[in-house]
């Protein structure tokens, strides 16, 4: 058997493949960090909750829900005006760091 043949039985596929069971990617659907921190801290009163309990139910630490309920101290005119761009972007139109600045009294 010389090289030439040794390689000759390999066959090389092109083309399309389709995976059945492969999910489509859908698009990010990002969450105004107003209107969210809002809803964890109604979550906190009415269920009654400590920032660690409302943590474990989230999945994520207790320094994160504080930072997002921080989000709630900005002035009045602030928070409606960023309340009232609405939820479910499609891009982010303002970022919780930026927010973050304007939350400091």
């Amino acid at each position: 058997m010389t090289k030439r043949t040794l390689f000759s039985s390999i066959i090389f596929l092109t083309g399309i493949v389709n995976y059945p069971n492969r999910r489509k990617t859908s698009r990010k659907i990002y969450r105004n960090p107003v209107i969210y921190a809002k809803e964890l801290h109604d979550e906190l009163v009415n269920n009654n909750l400590t920032r660690k309990q409302l943590a474990e139910r989230h999945g994520v630490s207790p320094a994160r829900i504080t930072q997002w309920l921080s989000l709630l101290k900005m002035s009045g005119e602030k928070k409606l005006e960023i309340q009232g761009m609405g939820d479910y972007w499609s891009r982010q139109l303002v970022t919780e760091r930026q927010l973050r600045r304007l939350s400091i009294v």
